[in-house]
């Protein structure tokens, strides 16, 4: 596998920001099945867009996780970027971080390395913060992701709560969007949407929110892979358990898809 740490200029957000990206390669598991190992590469890799959670940066997934291994073996890249607290929205005062991940983050990524920017070899994901993150950006845009992953979501974000109840939290977002509604946007115009894997721990303090939107799906008749498991809480270990179960769920038809590899 090759672990790349990039910095670009970004014009969504006004100053360089750091990005990582795992990209499948050859490993020492290909020396067993290739007959030549090379490294050119003849089908562009599918892609994970994935977001941090509240108080994270881009290496938060690399650290606390087995990631790498696990989409090298599944030979799938996944991109990583920091937005710091700001619940992927746009700011006020010019740091558009929405705009980072809708359009700015696949642009550059598809451009300058063999991924593909075709919707059906492009997948979102998040925990917590970003589960909130992927919700919003795979729903608003499904033209744009095959599938969301949503891991212990902030499906309500604190701003939200603020609204609701009066309580102030001692957080300051974005304008914020709404998972529920734009659910309810797309089923109004009977636009496609994206597969939905959803997971939370019994013990996750965000656990009612998060029963709630998937009663709510189930209401609406949305197709959806939900996983509730017990004894676990907001925790790296219940989503590092997740992340090979939401890897082999999304759907996939890409070169890469049936390759069955191990890492050594």
């Amino acid at each position: 596998m090759a672990r790349i740490t990039c910095n670009f200029y970004s014009y969504s957000v006004g100053y360089p920001i750091d990005i990582q990206i795992i990209l499948p390669s050859l490993s020492p598991c290909d020396g067993d099945v290739m007959p030549e190992l090379t490294h050119k590469i003849t089908e562009k890799y599918p892609v994970i867009y994935f977001l941090h959670g509240h108080g994270n940066d881009y290496l938060c997934w690399s650290r606390f996780t087995s990631i790498e291994r696990y989409v090298e073996e599944r030979r799938i890249a996944a991109v990583f970027c920091s937005v710091g607290n700001k619940a992927y929205m746009n700011a006020e005062y010019g740091e558009n971080w929405f705009d980072l991940v809708e359009k700015e983050l696949p642009e550059f990524v598809e451009t300058n390395f063999p991924i593909s920017d075709k919707k059906e070899d492009r997948y979102v994901a998040g925990l917590s913060m970003g589960g909130y993150g992927a919700l919003v950006h795979g729903l608003k845009h499904p033209e744009r992701f095959a599938a969301i992953g949503a891991f212990s979501p902030a499906v309500v974000m604190p701003q939200m709560a603020e609204e609701n109840s009066g309580i102030a939290l001692g957080h300051t977002f974005p304008p914020m969007m709404k998972a529920e509604n734009l659910v309810d946007d797309l089923l109004a115009t009977k636009a496609e949407l994206p597969k939905i894997f959803l997971c939370i721990g019994h013990n996750d303090f965000l656990y009612e929110s998060v029963e709630a939107f998937h009663q709510k799906l189930v209401k609406d008749g949305v197709e959806h892979r939900y996983d509730s498991v017990p004894g676990y809480k907001h925790e790296w270990a219940f989503w590092d358990l997740e992340l090979p179960m939401f890897l082999d769920w999304i759907p996939r038809n890409d070169a890469y898809a049936k390759m069955d590899r191990r890492m050594m």
